[in-house]
């Protein structure tokens, strides 16, 4: 896969995450949690590596922030950051090719790596 077609595979998953936020921001335990997130992470910058089998192999990296609730791309390439994700081009794929199951349900989305960085009092009232 070529890094112009990976770009836009990760474009079109991160909107598709972008849309599970937007619609599900409110709703029972989900949305408290994204209004956690935004309440403590609104700024934090977090760089993605994209990998194929290997999560130690990346073969592209973006940075991305969480401002407003939402996602947007900072650049395409790992620039300055405050946390890192590991995704499988398989999951990027799966994101874009069912995007209504992320949708419908986001808990199946990986969003553990930015939950992660809550304060553990946030956590436990979440769960």
């Amino acid at each position: 896969m070529t890094n112009t077609q990976t770009y836009s595979l990760f474009m079109d998953a991160l909107d598709v995450v972008n849309r599970s936020l937007k619609a599900n921001r409110g709703k029972g335990v989900y949305g408290r949690l994204l209004d956690a997130m935004s309440q403590f992470l609104n700024g934090h910058t977090s760089a993605v590596a994209v990998y194929e089998d290997d999560p130690g192999a990346p073969f592209d990296y973006y940075t991305i922030r969480y401002v407003d609730g939402l996602f947007e791309l900072e650049e395409h390439g790992r620039g300055g950051h405050d946390s890192e994700w590991k995704v499988s081009r398989k999951y990027l794929l799966s994101l874009v090719d069912h995007p209504e199951t992320y949708i419908e349900h986001p808990a199946r989305m990986d969003l553990d790596w930015l939950a992660d960085r809550l304060p553990e009092s946030t956590k436990a009232h979440l769960l």
